[in-house]
C-alpha cells in the first residue's frame, strides 16, 4: 500500500512536466488546468473534513484494522470507517496530493499580476506554509506521544503546550486560504 500511495506521489509530482505545452499560450494571464485545482481544492476540503469529523467523533469514527471498510449505524456517531491508517495520515495523503494537483494549475499561468494573479501567488505560499505547518505538527504530535510512554509528562506538557500554538497558527493559516481562494475565485471571469 505504501508503495502505491508513493508511486502516486511520485507521478503527481511528474504531471506538470508531461502536461507542459509546448508552445506559448495565447494569454498569459490564464492558467490551465482548471479542472486539476478544482479536484484539489475538493481533496484538501475531504482531508480537512475527514480528519476533523474523526477527531472530534462528530460524523465518523475511526477504527483500525489490517483491511478497509466502512459501517453504517443509526446512532451516534453515525459511521465507523475501518482501515489500516490513522486519520491523520488519510488527511495528509489528501491535503498533500490536493496541493500537488493546485500546482499544476498554478505553474502554467504565466504572469501573477492583478487580483486573480497575486490572490493565486499568496494561495501558493500559504499552501506551502500549510504543508510544512502539517509535517512540524505531525512530529509534535510524535513527541506528545512519545514523553507520554517515557512517563515523562513535563515533556509531554511542553509539547502540548507547543501543539496548541501550532494548531491555531494552523487554523489560521486555513482561514487564510479559504478567504484568499474566494478573492481568487471572484477574482477570475
Amino acid at each position: 500500500m505504501k508503495r502505491l500511495l508513493v508511486f502516486l506521489l511520485l507521478a503527481l509530482l511528474i504531471t506538470p512536466l508531461v502536461l507542459a505545452d509546448e508552445y506559448e499560450e495565447e494569454n498569459e494571464y490564464e492558467a490551465g488546468y482548471t479542472s486539476l485545482a478544482v479536484a484539489g481544492v475538493a481533496m484538501i476540503a475531504v482531508g480537512v473534513a475527514y480528519y476533523a469529523l474523526t477527531k472530534r467523533k462528530l460524523i465518523i469514527t475511526h477504527q483500525r484494522s489490517s483491511s478497509w471498510g466502512f459501517e453504517i449505524k443509526m446512532e451516534h456517531p453515525y459511521m465507523t470507517v475501518i482501515g489500516p491508517v490513522s486519520p491523520m495520515t488519510v488527511h495528509h495523503f489528501f491535503t498533500i496530493t490536493g496541493t500537488l494537483l493546485v500546482f499544476v494549475h498554478f505553474f502554467s499561468c504565466g504572469n501573477y499580476t492583478g487580483l486573480a494573479g497575486t490572490t493565486g501567488l499568496a494561495m501558493a505560499a500559504v499552501l506551502v506554509l500549510l504543508n510544512v505547518m502539517g509535517f512540524i505538527g505531525r512530529s509534535i504530535n510524535h513527541s506528545i506521544i512519545a514523553a507520554a510512554k517515557a512517563n515523562d509528562m513535563e515533556r509531554a506538557r511542553k509539547y502540548v503546550n507547543r501543539y496548541e500554538k501550532w494548531k491555531k497558527l494552523h487554523i489560521l493559516l486555513a482561514i487564510i486560504f479559504a478567504v484568499l481562494l474566494a478573492a481568487h475565485l471572484n477574482a477570475i471571469d
